[in-house]
């Protein structure tokens, strides 16, 4: 597991809005909200916990994009606003602190 965690810890990278969008429109993007770590999320996926997966979904610690969040997003989209980790066919994204929605 501690393999899996250091290579997908190799493949975050940011994105600012314009990258993700395609993506956000295509039903593929995933907000992973704190305490849940971005590379936790991304493991858990990769390794089909679906059991953590619905706890995290149902809590809201991963949760789609809402249409506040894009409205704002979209208002700055070539800054740079989150990491991110792609596990086909999901883009997960922890956003920067200072782009945290209520």
């Amino acid at each position: 597991m501690n393999e899996l965690k250091e290579k997908l810890t190799t493949e975050i990278e940011e994105a600012d809005w314009d990258m993700l969008s395609i993506h956000h429109e295509n039903g593929a993007v995933f907000i992973v909200a704190d305490p849940l770590s971005l590379v936790d999320a991304a493991v858990a996926i990769v390794k089909d916990k679906t059991d953590f997966v619905k706890v995290w979904l149902d809590n809201g610690e991963l949760a789609r994009p809402s249409e506040k969040f894009v409205v704002e997003f979209s208002k700055k989209k070539y800054e740079k606003m989150c990491t991110f980790i792609i596990i086909q066919p999901y883009v997960l994204i922890k956003l920067h602190k200072e782009e945290k929605l209520n």
